[in-house]
């Protein structure tokens, strides 16, 4: 079984979680841990472009980080999400409450 990797770095204001691997069944948790540890705190941009496969709980993962981050008035964004993350995110049904960049070039001052 493949793992993740999640490297956290800084970009202005914003704190980049860069996500590469699976994220499902196995693997949510350290993600969780992870997004958690900085949603609601500082701005947040979720870096999918290394994503290799997400479930529905790499999803719910990704939603309760928006209902934090909006509950704490702190930015949140996905970034260039892989072709098969943007897949998972439009299956949903909610991709609009995904706010969605292209690039960290794109990340607001």
């Amino acid at each position: 079984m493949t793992g993740i990797s999640i490297e956290a770095t800084q970009k202005g204001a914003f704190t980049v979680l860069s996500v590469h691997g699976p994220i499902n069944s196995y693997t949510f948790t350290e993600l969780q841990e992870k997004v958690m540890k900085h949603v609601g705190k500082a701005d947040l941009a979720i870096d999918l472009s290394g994503v290799s496969s997400m479930t529905s709980a790499g999803i719910g993962v990704m939603l309760a980080a928006i209902e934090d981050a909006e509950a704490e008035t702190k930015r949140i964004y996905i970034i260039a999400p892989s072709e098969v993350a943007r897949l998972a995110i439009e299956s949903t049904g909610f991709a609009d409450r995904f706010p969605t960049l292209s690039s960290l070039k794109e990340l607001p001052a």
